[in-house]
């Protein structure tokens, strides 16, 4: 484990893992922190193998796995691999927190926080929770009422902790790039084309099994082979996720159809899109809106609380987006939504206008106005936005 002189240099440990919908506002809150403080060192906890062992240090930041492992849904043999694992993560934490003397830890989400906010508040840390979803997590339900802050994406979540909880609606944390990539960057940064028709389909960094279905299922359906051919400039970018890999000769011979298991560039993939088509989660609908992206959105349907479904709705509220149930996403439907928006662009640039007319929190630049405190540091006047 990398080390340096603790009284030198403050720390902020950040955990997040399990999805990139944790991971993502981590990143967007710890790049507002490095922008503005580049002397702060941030180290990130996740789990060993799992999708942040990648995304950390390709984002330039420090790595360091932890052993957690979600609670069983009932009783089984896992519930004692549930005790011991959790027990081992957080004595690797206390002992982490004990060397780099943080001076802030702040958890976005997934089992992986458990461990690492545990021992933080064992040592007495001060620590942050974000929430992206309606319905909170258990691992963030458990410890809002001992956080400095909860912070949410909406008032909806508000009555889902308890009184006790120092909640601020903030929005979800996007990174900078969502809202400063136009369409012709993100293409040059991929090597698209300016003239090629773009759709881009993913189910997220775990992937859904639907949507990759309803693309296999474009081989046999002959309104796709008739639709390329007299669009020769679709491409559809399949990001297939890595939960849901599969033999990739499912998806051989489809005309003008690209896949891979997960789009590390999703940014610049979806800023160069034409359109996306999408599960709906909280950080999904948090880029689209920032990226003015016109977007199909198919709600999980066993997300916890429905929450999918009311991220949707709230883009399609706006006009930027058109919602279609899990059941009703097929390869016919794919035909007939991309023919259509390619028949009619005009479609795609009020959907997009839309999403641009909506104020846009920065909610990264919130949250780290609210933490500013507990960095003790002042900018700008941001300590007393934070009271």
């Amino acid at each position: 484990m990398k080390t340096t002189d603790a009284n030198s240099q403050k720390t902020v440990i950040f955990v997040a893992g399990g999805t990139s919908g944790h991971i993502h506002p981590a990143l967007a809150i710890a790049g507002e922190i490095r922008d503005r403080h580049p002397e702060i060192r941030i180290i990130f906890c996740g789990l060993k193998g799992n999708i942040e062992e990648e995304m950390v240090p390709a984002a330039g930041y420090e790595f360091v796995p932890i052993s957690a492992r979600g609670i069983p849904t009932k009783y089984s043999p896992w519930f004692y691999r549930w005790i011991k694992d959790n027990i081992q993560g957080t004595f690797t934490a206390r002992r982490l927190i004990k060397e780099v003397k943080p001076v802030l830890v702040v958890g976005t989400g997934g089992y992986v926080s458990g461990p690492v906010i545990m021992a933080a508040a064992q040592c007495k840390i001060p620590f942050v929770l974000h929430e992206q979803n309606v319905y909170p997590g258990r691992a963030n339900r458990f410890f809002a009422k001992r956080a400095a802050k909860v912070f949410v994406s909406n008032e909806d979540s508000k009555k889902n902790f308890s009184e006790q909880a120092t909640v601020t609606v903030t929005g979800n944390p996007v990174q900078p790039v969502f809202y400063n990539l136009d369409k012709a960057e993100g293409r040059h940064a991929i090597g698209i084309a300016q003239d090629r028709f773009l759709v881009v389909v993913t189910g997220g960094s775990l992937g859904a099994q639907r949507l990759n279905k309803a693309i296999s299922d474009l081989r046999d359906n002959s309104g796709w082979h008739s639709l390329v051919d007299r669009h020769p400039e679709l491409i559809l970018m399949l990001s297939t996720g890595k939960e849901q890999e599969s033999s990739p000769e499912i998806y051989e011979g489809i005309s003008n159809v690209q896949v891979t298991s997960y789009l590390y560039n999703m940014a610049q993939w979806m800023a160069a899109s034409d359109l996306v088509i999408s599960r709906s989660g909280a950080m999904t609908c948090a880029e689209l809106a920032a990226l003015a992206k016109p977007s199909i959105l198919i709600p999980y349907p066993q997300a916890m609380d429905d929450h999918q479904t009311k991220n949707a709705q709230s883009l399609a509220a706006i006009g930027g987006s058109i919602v279609v149930k899990d059941e009703n996403f097929t390869s016919d439907y794919i035909v007939e939504k991309i023919s259509y928006f390619i028949d009619k662009p005009e479609k795609l640039q009020s959907m997009s206008r839309a999403l641009a007319a909506t104020d846009k929190l920065p909610a990264a630049q919130l949250i780290y106005q609210k933490i500013a405190p507990y960095l003790a540091v002042k900018d700008n006047g941001d300590n007393e936005q934070s009271k």
